[in-house]
């Protein structure tokens, strides 16, 4: 598959601009390390975009690490699982060198890292950290005070169990220092032989935000030893103001987590929110697996209708996001096909007016059939769903307002969808008009309601 295949979010053109920014950079500054944030909220394509802008940076020429974070979460050490992405990504291209020499460099590489496992390797041997090690051993003298038999044994046992950890800790632990240096300056020289002193190798670390905010603090703390390795640039994708509530988890509220964070990056670039239309269209393709159950019945489709609804609504991206999952649920729990629009609008409605929506349902049934608009609850729908921008505004003097279609679809419940006419241009009666209208069997949208309430209890 091409590169920005299906690139609903518009990505591409930064992923472009951001080679031409890195590349450029270091035809200036070779031997400066350079650390980039990518900036973008939950569910805004971060992994998406990397993954495509790593195949456009590889056809390039250009060597690309690429380490999830939130799929080596549940280790306890974070630099075992980023040696082991740089391993994993980086041997094929000494591989395929075919040089002896390299390949011996990159097994050098690869030993030097070696010492700074030590923790993880004691863990495996007795199921201690090196510092609770130590705190056994320290706590030693202390515990011998005691007269209780059980709790000397205890101690015996603990004490053989943590020799043979002990001994490599004493022995290696002032190498630890010197091991990260000749990883680094490895690395560096690995760089260096990859880029061909042209382009630096790429070092991407996603999902950050996504882990165990005690995770993601360690393993930032454990790899900025190794960002500042020149021809090595490092690009973090996060949502950093989630992380920066995580990390105030952990600190306390008044810690300034942001200040934290950005001491780890050089540069953040911001990916730019996508417009309800792109949000809708990638939403609908990567969340609803069976669109044949939901109907459009309009040119552009079952995510325009959400993006006009959004719109009329004034819901935002965060909100599209939730009632697609309401969506999601409705179709994962039910057989029947459904009519995007009136259950589109429920559902966006639950979640960005919950107000208004505790209007709506009670009358769903019965007075939003009438088009009967002077009654009180009317008027306060009425000028609460007013949005000039929106091809569905409920005061728009047309058959296609939002309020129009769906007392439409009220009055004509019952009706048979073989009975509906083809060929309409009203909005209401293209949605009465199933695609599957050879079945005899009746329209209705009474329910919509309850798909709607009891979806939406998965939504916090």
């Amino acid at each position: 598959m091409a590169p920005w295949n299906d690139d609903k979010l518009n990505r591409k053109e930064d992923a472009k601009y951001l080679t031409a920014y890195l590349l450029n950079r270091f035809t200036i500054k070779k031997d400066e390390p350079f650390v980039l944030n990518i900036d973008a909220e939950w569910g805004f394509g971060k992994t998406y975009f990397l993954s495509n802008w790593r195949r456009d940076l590889k056809s390039e020429g250009c060597e690309v690490v690429y380490f999830n974070a939130w799929e080596k979460d549940f280790t306890d050490n974070p630099l075992l699982g980023f040696i082991s992405a740089i391993d994993k990504e980086l041997k094929p291209f000494f591989n395929k060198k075919g040089n002896e020499s390299q390949k011996t460099k990159w097994n050098k590489f690869k030993l030097a890292a070696a010492p700074l496992l030590l923790s993880f390797i004691a863990k495996k041997l007795t199921g201690y950290s090196l510092d609770q090690i130590n705190e056994l051993i320290e706590s030693d003298g202390e515990e011998n005070k005691a007269s209780n038999i059980d709790k000397k044994d205890t101690n015996k046992l603990v004490e053989g169990l943590t020799t043979q950890a002990t001994n490599i800790a004493l022995e290696h632990q002032d190498s630890i220092e010197s091991s990260i240096t000749t990883f680094k300056v490895n690395l560096e020289a690995i760089a260096k032989k990859a880029g061909m002193d042209i382009k630096p190798i790429f070092i991407f670390v996603d999902e950050l935000d996504r882990c165990r905010p005690s995770y993601a603090i360690e393993l930032l703390e454990t790899v900025k030893h190794l960002f500042q390795i020149p021809r090595v640039y490092f690009v973090v994708a996060t949502a950093s103001e989630q992380l920066s509530h995580s990390i105030k988890a952990i600190y306390g509220n008044d810690f300034e987590s942001k200040k934290y964070l950005n001491r780890f990056f050089d540069q953040i670039y911001h990916l730019p929110p996508p417009n309800r239309l792109s949000y809708s269209e990638y939403l609908w393709k990567t969340e609803l697996i069976n669109d044949d159950k939901l109907i459009a019945v309009h040119n552009n489709g079952n995510a325009y209708l959400l993006a006009q609804t959004a719109l009329l609504c004034s819901a935002g991206l965060r909100d599209i996001e939730q009632a697609v999952k309401v969506l999601q649920a409705i179709q994962l729990t039910t057989e029947e096909r459904l009519y995007t629009l009136p259950l589109v609008f429920l559902a966006i409605l639950k979640i960005s007016k919950p107000e208004l929506y505790k209007i709506t349902v009670p009358m769903w049934k019965g007075k939003f059939r009438t088009n009967y608009i002077s009654h009180q609850d009317w008027n306060i729908f009425s000028e609460r769903m007013n949005n000039p921008e929106s091809n569905l505004d409920s005061n728009k003097a047309s058959e296609g307002n939002i309020i129009s279609v769906i007392s439409m679809l009220l009055g004509k419940t019952g009706v048979k969808s073989s009975e509906i006419q083809r060929g309409t241009t009203k909005l209401g009666d293209m949605i009465l008009y199933d695609f599957s209208f050879s079945q005899n069997r009746q329209f209705s949208i009474l329910h919509y309601p309850e798909l709607v309430e009891r979806a939406g209890r998965f939504i916090s």
